[in-house]
């Protein structure tokens, strides 16, 4: 398929979008990886807020494409990252932690649903032409 700068989705095989989709939830899972602090007593309110942006865009379009594993890691990210009040320190390193394994288990799946996908992609079909073996002609 030539990249013609076109967005629409219409011309596009399901096999297509689904890859569009697992490369798209990669980067955002990279996304919500940089956002998480080495030390969790850095969680802050505005990188909570991010998160729980990011995870629910990632959540709330993965069923539609088949991955309801990812939608619902997803969806505890989100669910993790809405900051009820105040926390204490031991509250905000358990939530660090938490968080920490929910991207992970995030990453893992999309990664592994890339790879699956990537070897469902058709093979693009070969001309016939490409197919027959050139003749050499004889120069006398």
């Amino acid at each position: 398929m030539a990249n013609s700068g076109d967005t629409s989705t219409t011309q596009m095989s399901q096999q297509a979008l689904v890859l569009r989709f697992l490369n798209r939830t990669r980067d955002e899972v990279a996304q919500l990886r940089a956002c998480l602090p080495v030390e969790p007593l850095a969680l802050e309110p505005q990188v909570l807020q991010h998160l729980a942006r990011i995870a629910h865009k990632i959540g709330s379009t993965a069923e539609t494409f088949g991955f309801p594993e990812i939608s619902v890691i997803a969806g505890a990210v989100e669910l993790l990252s809405h900051d009820g009040g105040k926390r204490t320190a031991r509250e905000r390193i358990e939530l660090g932690m938490r968080l920490q394994d929910k991207v992970s288990a995030l990453e893992i799946y999309v990664e592994h649903a890339l790879a699956e996908a990537e070897l469902l992609e058709p093979v693009p079909a070969m001309p016939i032409s490409e197919m027959i073996p050139r003749l050499r002609v004889r120069q006398k």
